[in-house]
């Protein structure tokens, strides 16, 4: 304010006390000041009123970090913290999904043990584990995003590993397949919420990277179990669960001790309550507050947000959609693996087991492929458009997910004609690398698309994509007993062919998607 404006001031308060000391001390009075008055003066009342109305209020009892730098938010952890909670989360989620198909190869003697012979029956038991990945996820992830990762990870693995080793105990169809899918239901938890644990820790120009590695688990684990199980499985079909289950309570221990609390706004929620009892004012808060209610109502609507994703974002729904058609077709044919080469190619137990691993050198292929150049391709693109738009994550799914197709023809004719054995398993090769390449762009493209609600977009995800592997596979045996390996193989190729445009369709208009179809959450 001007020197002018701070005289007037001090006059309006002499006036009233002493006319003439004020006329002295060279202030005009009332009759006076009015023609004196600096014809700037309204201006620059105009200008502070402006500054004024562009001030923002602060709320004293918003608790939030300190500072850009502050070493308890996540996204500032040590790089050797980051990288310590990431392999653990990683690991998980290889060895949940290392679950539902290192069982496979010892199908066969788990069927004669229980006397049943029943092909449905006995792809079910594999696939029940994986509809639990469906089931899971709509409590887990809201869970995470109410009471923090950590808690939700301890509880979750103690009780994978109970169920894991009764599973492996177990003495009729009936208990067996109860505790598969309470296995699979509680071991989601690493599916459901550890992409948005690597969304905690990790920037967007650099997630793609750790990202991808995180999501080798779902899609390696499969492809490389029953390389392990069928050696397991010559010796017992029980070893399977109790090898599982043991690496599952070292992990256990692991997460009771080594894994920190990555979800950002639970640790200021944390915070918040520290600062309540220290200070006594009960009115500090953070921004995610309502979000932490612990209460039923706030419950029911966290775990009512990945089906609302589901139902209100297209992108969400449609590329879920597109996961679970590629997830069902990896386990229909994991689940019908071990009758094609042992009936077609004589294998034994133990060499069915490594008939799995031309996909699983796929899986590795495409996964080293992603991490290579899947921030890359992001910053490139960003650096022209001037944004790091999600869609761009998409980019290497177009490219590489073809190699599915040409994997399914390959794999399908040759067993039809019982080709030399290496043959079908270069099939299995590209059918590893395409599939890898359609799973991972696609969970990375809804990570960053809902960044803060990574954990209820991957759960609505995993959910319609754990339904397809569930429920896919049953029709295995009947879809090669009237079609032929031949034909069957081709009628999967065509189904992914026809739904091909829905990734091109999401690169295009995906951000005009996202604008327009933006549900309240």
């Amino acid at each position: 304010m001007s020197t002018n404006a701070i005289d007037y001031a001090i006059m309006d308060l002499c006036l009233p006390f002493d006319e003439s000391s004020c006329r002295e001390k060279g202030f005009p009075i009332m009759s006076e000041r009015a023609a004196s008055v600096p014809t700037d003066l309204e201006t620059e009342k105009e200008q502070v009123q402006a500054r004024a109305e562009e001030i923002v209020f602060v709320d004293s009892n918003l608790v939030t970090w300190d500072g850009s730098d502050d070493p308890t938010n996540p996204m500032n952890f040590k790089f050797g913290t980051k990288i310590s909670a990431l392999a653990i989360v990683s690991t998980l989620n290889f060895l949940v999904p290392l679950g539902s198909s290192m069982f496979a190869p010892g199908v066969p003697s788990m069927m004669t043990e229980f006397g049943d012979a029943n092909s449905t029956l006995a792809s079910f038991v594999v696939s029940i584990y994986v509809l639990g990945f469906a089931i899971g996820p709509l409590v887990v992830g809201p869970l995470s995003e109410m009471y923090g990762r950590l808690i939700v990870f301890k509880v979750s693995m103690s009780l994978f590993t109970v169920f894991t080793i009764g599973a492996g105990e177990c003495n009729n169809f009936i208990s067996l397949i109860v505790l598969r899918l309470l296995a699979g239901l509680i071991g989601s938890t690493s599916l459901a919420i550890g992409a948005g644990s690597v969304a905690d820790v990790i920037p967007i120009e650099k997630r793609g990277k750790y990202l991808n590695l995180y999501l080798l688990g779902p899609t390696l684990g499969p492809a490389t179990g029953p390389v392990i199980g069928g050696f397991l499985s010559a010796a017992s079909w029980r070893w399977v669960f109790r090898v599982i289950g043991t690496l599952s309570g070292v992990m256990t221990i692991v997460v009771f001790v080594f894994l920190p609390e990555t979800y950002g706004p639970y640790v200021l929620h944390v915070k918040a309550n520290r600062l309540r009892k220290e200070t006594g004012n009960e009115r500090l808060h953070t921004e995610y507050e309502d979000r932490m209610s612990g209460t039923v109502a706030h419950f029911m609507k966290n775990i009512i947000r990945p089906c609302k994703l589901l139902i209100m974002s297209p992108i969400v729904l449609i590329m879920s959609i597109y996961v679970a058609i590629t997830y069902g077709q990896l386990y229909l044919l994991l689940t019908t693996f071990t009758a094609v080469f042992q009936n077609k190619y004589k294998f034994s137990t133990e060499a069915v087991g490594l008939s799995y691993i031309a996909m699983g050198l796929g899986t590795l292929i495409s996964i080293l492929t992603i991490v290579a150049y899947s921030d890359r391709i992001l910053l490139n693109m960003a650096a022209k458009s001037g944004d790091k738009k999600p869609e761009y994550r998409l980019w290497l799914l177009l490219v590489l997910s073809p190699m599915d197709i040409i994997g399914l023809l390959i794999y399908g004719w040759t067993v039809q004609y019982a080709v030399h054995w290496i043959v079908p398993l270069i099939g299995t090769f590209f059918l590893g690398v395409g599939i890898f390449a359609t799973f991972s762009p696609t969970i990375s493209y809804l990570v960053d698309a809902y960044t803060i609600y990574a954990a209820s977009a991957n759960s609505a995800s995993t959910m319609v994509r754990s339904l397809g592997g569930a429920f896919l596979p049953l029709a295995g045996p009947k879809i090669y007993a009237a079609l032929g390996h031949g034909w069957g193989n081709t009628m999967l190729a065509l189904i992914m062919l026809a739904i091909a445009p829905a990734p091109v369709l999401m690169y295009f208009k995906g951000e005009s998607l996202r604008k327009r179809f933006n549900p309240s959450l």
